[in-house]
């Protein structure tokens, strides 16, 4: 059955611009994951070169970096979140839902 109901998306912005949001979130947690940005992007259908321009735009943004990064070589590389990344993630998260639940909650008010 169809519903009408509200939908959002959620980002942290600076002027107006946003760099943090829902794609971002799913780019983080899965080079968390999977160890490795490349992996995360080839996942997420999407080339290495924006994946790190994401990155790179966030930690412009944010101040501090959110992935750390090992060269590869003979054992290879990887990346994982920083602690500042995890937090800023988990944060996001927990934003997100609490935004949707008070959207809904206000939305039943209006269309009940």
């Amino acid at each position: 059955m169809n519903t009408l109901h509200a939908k959002i998306k959620v980002w942290l912005a600076k002027d107006d611009r946003g760099f943090f949001g829902p794609g971002t979130l799913k780019l983080l947690k899965l080079t968390h994951d999977l160890q490795s940005l490349k992996a995360a992007c080839i996942q997420m259908g999407m080339s290495y070169s924006k994946g790190w321009k994401i990155v790179a735009n966030v930690e412009r943004e944010l101040g501090y970096p959110v992935l750390n990064r090992q060269q590869g070589g003979r054992f290879g590389g990887g990346c994982d979140l920083t602690p500042e990344g995890k937090a800023i993630a988990e944060r996001y998260e927990a934003f997100t839902k609490r935004v949707t639940e008070i959207v809904t909650e206000t939305y039943s008010e209006f269309f009940p």
